[in-house]
């Protein structure tokens, strides 16, 4: 029963919405200060998906959220380094009517020392996401068709162990936050200079016991690394009880000043996007603290 309902997930419905802006603009720019050096790396994405989805595909098109997500940002000359950078990666796909996905851009980013694990356990997606990474002509890119987190215990830590993880579940089940909170803790006892980040919902009352479920694991795995931030992007208001009224990331010793890069492109996001938008950054755990 877990597998069908875990398997029932598929990104194409939300394709280029608002969560994936806060979430591709973080990893952006944990790749980009991992490219700062010439020593290799090596980037883990857990829950994956296709990679790439068509902005014509009927899923993504049942409730377009990418309208209120990556679009009104395609055609603006950014101030943010960090949202221009995000943009240029973006718009080559959005250009011939597709939305990149975080394994294409991991994979893309790539040089030829670097290494990529690209995991999704749906069966379809697993296949077109190999396809979509093998189109990218990376050298050191894997597709692996097998559960994120088996996957993460299994390859960490990598040789050299110098990279960054991408944390991504659908959180369908409420079980999840638990075995999310169980993966990271483990993950750090193996591989302790991991950079990690992990994407969360804010949710209202509406969604029942998983309301708070995001804070409550944000409070679990704030002393697990050595330093940590969270950043937030808020689209409605939580007490108009809109179910999931904006996501975030939580950063495990994040490179340096990308709080600084995130609260300077979030700005200029909440003001490109108006209505409510908002966002905030809050560290959770810094060097002084320990």
């Amino acid at each position: 029963m877990v597998r069908s309902i875990v398997l029932s997930y598929k990104h194409a419905f939300h394709a280029g919405n608002h969560a994936d802006v806060i979430k591709h603009l973080c990893w952006i720019g944990v790749i980009d200060y991992l490219k700062n050096k010439n020593k290799p790396f090596t980037v883990f994405d857990t829950h994956a998906g296709a990679g790439c989805y068509s902005l014509n595909d009927e899923q993504v098109q049942k409730n377009k959220e990418y309208q209120s997500g990556f679009d009104p940002l395609a055609n603006v000359t950014p101030q943010s380094q960090l949202l221009q950078r995000y943009i240029e990666t973006l718009v080559p796909y959005w250009q011939v009517q597709q939305y990149a996905g975080s394994p294409l851009i991991g994979a893309s980013a790539l040089r030829d020392q670097d290494s990529g694990h690209f995991m999704e356990l749906h069966p379809s997606e697993a296949q077109t996401l190999a396809q979509v990474i093998k189109d990218t002509h990376a050298r050191g890119a894997h597709v692996h068709h097998r559960d994120g987190l088996e996957g993460l215990r299994a390859l960490t830590p990598p040789k050299p162990n110098r990279g960054a993880v991408l944390i991504d579940p659908p959180y369908e089940r409420y079980d999840e936050y638990k075995e999310i909170e169980t993966a990271i803790s483990g993950l750090y006892k193996r591989w302790n200079n991991a950079q990690v980040v992990l994407w969360y919902p804010l949710l209202s009352d509406r969604a029942g016991v998983k309301a708070g479920a995001s804070e409550k694991l944000i409070e679990g795995l704030k002393d697990t690394a050595k330093t940590a931030f969270i950043a937030e992007l808020h689209v409605a208001c939580a007490r108009d009880d809109t179910g999931m009224y904006g996501s975030g990331v939580m950063v495990l010793n994040p490179p340096w000043q990308l709080d600084v890069r995130m609260d300077e492109a979030l700005k200029e996001v909440c003001t490109i996007l108006q209505g409510q938008s908002h966002h905030r950054i809050s560290w959770v755990k810094t060097e002084e603290s320990q």
